[in-house]
């Protein structure tokens, strides 16, 4: 890589923020989506592609630039710059902390001011910070004091913020020689801790043979910078991405910063515990620090609300739907309106409303190589193609159904989707049945090789219902055949198909024949 001139010989421009910016947000490609398991908002494992636009002023010649406000999950290496001829590209990563203003001022001279917990009075005493960050030694005109074990509330002061330490994640560029002038940059990164899902909610008629389906789109930034008023997108599928080596990011960083990219907790234990104060012996504090997250907003654009709030919160957006576009054999979700991604914050924004979609009411039972399963599940299936009312591309997530009977809206079931595609069939296992019930028992026909059973299903619910057992031969031992109804095949299994009167029962004949031998 080629190095331009020395730092100190070169002009340094800040871009504070940009005038125009895209988030992309990728799921968790780890997620198992076969599953459909949800994501971690304690942990987020997605990443966004972020693309910012930025207007700046240059004077001839190499230049430093500076661009604040990049997401602080941000990876350096994958930036690409357009606009400028760029030399060398570096992570800001003394980020304005208590470690860092800590590391900063050791053996300098700072203000204490401490707070008598008694009678209120508030006294104000310079000292010289003599060991920091991990054990807090303050030298003052009585000696040295570690100030943390005094048992009084106290602040330190600092008198001002070092040049080398920012409240916003920064990354620089160096340019060669270049003409100078207003330039129009475009800056693009990949950047870590963002995920997003999908959230569907279900409303089933009272026969059961249709349901109102809305889906959400739940988008997580886990990052400290938000995003104001950007244009947002969400891409379905899996992304093949290949895996940085963490073991040496950890070293990188640490050489970068011994101290991290982010503000660590300091705790520091007084020693013999709690012989200076009955109280607790971590009884002081660092000054807050500023934040460089955007306040908290709620604001009312073309008639939507947007509530941007803790990551724990849900921002609901419900009026506009987002809409879907293919990338290749991916999904791609554009919401048609500006949108801020705030830090630590979730969105969600509706992608999809299916009303009057056709399904039914499947009570089944699984039968594989000998393993009697008198188990029934209920489950609601729905055809994914236009016919049925669907016919959409469902990305994984979760499914929450409900029902109103007898004027009261009662929960169904909340599952698990994996990615369904057009065409595909949709089964929504809601719980185990408990009005329908399987019963196996032998019958006194048998032969060599083989015996003979008869499968009772009933029915103790006032209606009828659809009933499906499964048999799949899987077992090398032994296989099912010689059923007294007929069966169709799907998806590599036998079923057995039947709708079960009101209080009602059914009986199959079948045999189990030992293939062993």
């Amino acid at each position: 890589m080629a190095v331009g001139a020395p730092l100190a010989a070169q002009t340094i421009v800040t871009s504070s923020g940009p005038s125009a910016v895209s988030v992309t947000m990728y799921r968790n490609p780890h997620r198992d989506a076969d599953a459909g398991s949800q994501m971690d908002l304690d942990e987020l494992n997605g990443f966004a592609l972020i693309t910012e636009t930025r207007e700046v002023e240059l004077p001839p010649g190499a230049v430093t630039i500076r661009f604040e406000g990049v997401a602080s999950g941000i990876e350096p290496v994958s930036s690409i710059v357009f606009g400028v001829p760029v030399d060398e590209k570096n992570r800001d990563r003394r980020l304005l902390s208590q470690r860092g203003l800590l590391d900063a001022f050791t053996g300098q001279s700072v203000i204490i001011r401490r707070t008598d917990k008694a009678t209120g009075n508030v006294t104000d005493e310079p000292g010289t910070i003599r060991s920091a960050p991990d054990s807090l030694i303050l030298q003052t005109k009585g000696g040295f004091e570690s100030i943390y074990c005094t048992g009084l509330d106290q602040t330190l002061l600092f008198p001002h913020v070092p040049a080398d330490l920012t409240a916003k994640p920064t990354l620089s560029v160096t340019t060669h020689d270049q003409p100078g002038g207003k330039q129009t940059i475009t800056l693009s990164y990949l950047a870590g801790h963002f995920d997003w899902q999908a959230n569907y909610v279900g409303e089933l008629s009272e026969d059961t043979r249709h349901v109102d389906l809305l889906a959400w789109l739940t988008m997580a930034s886990g990052d400290q910078t938000s995003f104001v008023d950007a244009n947002a997108f969400a891409v379905a599928g899996k992304l093949s991405r290949v895996e940085r080596d963490e073991e040496k990011d950890v070293q990188a960083e640490e050489e970068v910063n011994p101290y991290g990219a982010d503000d660590i907790d300091i705790s520091y234990q007084c020693w013999p515990s709690g012989t200076t104060s009955s109280g607790s012996v971590y009884g002081s504090k660092l000054p807050p620090l500023p934040s460089s997250s955007a306040p908290a907003l709620m604001m009312m654009r073309s008639g939507y609300y947007d509530y941007d709030l803790g990551l724990d919160e849900i921002i609901v957006t419900a009026n506009r739907r987002a809409e879907r576009e293919d990338l290749g054999d991916l999904k791609l979700y554009r919401i048609p309106f500006p949108v801020t991604v705030a830090a630590h914050s979730q969105k969600q924004v509706a992608f999809l409303s299916k009303l009057n979609v056709s399904g039914e009411m499947i009570y089944r039972s699984r039968f594989a190589g000998g393993d009697d399963n008198s188990d029934v599940d209920m489950l609601y299936r729905i055809q994914n193609t236009e016919k049925s009312g669907l016919g959409e591309a469902i990305p994984s997530g979760q499914v929450t159904l409900f029902q109103t009977v007898g004027g009261r809206r009662m929960l169904v079931g909340e599952i698990q989707l994996a990615d369904k595609a057009v065409g595909e069939e949709v089964e929504l296992v809601l719980a185990q049945a408990n009005n329908v019930s399987v019963n196996i028992d032998d019958t006194d026909e048998w032969g060599d090789d083989w015996d003979g059973y008869v499968l009772t299903v009933s029915n103790a619910n006032p209606f009828p219902v659809t009933y499906e057992a499964e048999f799949q031969n899987n077992d090398e031992d032994m296989r099912y055949e010689k059923f007294s109804a007929r069966l169709f095949e799907r998806k590599g299994k036998q079923v057995w198909r039947v709708t079960i009167p009101a209080n009602g029962e059914r009986k199959l004949g079948f045999r189990e024949v030992d293939i062993s031998q």
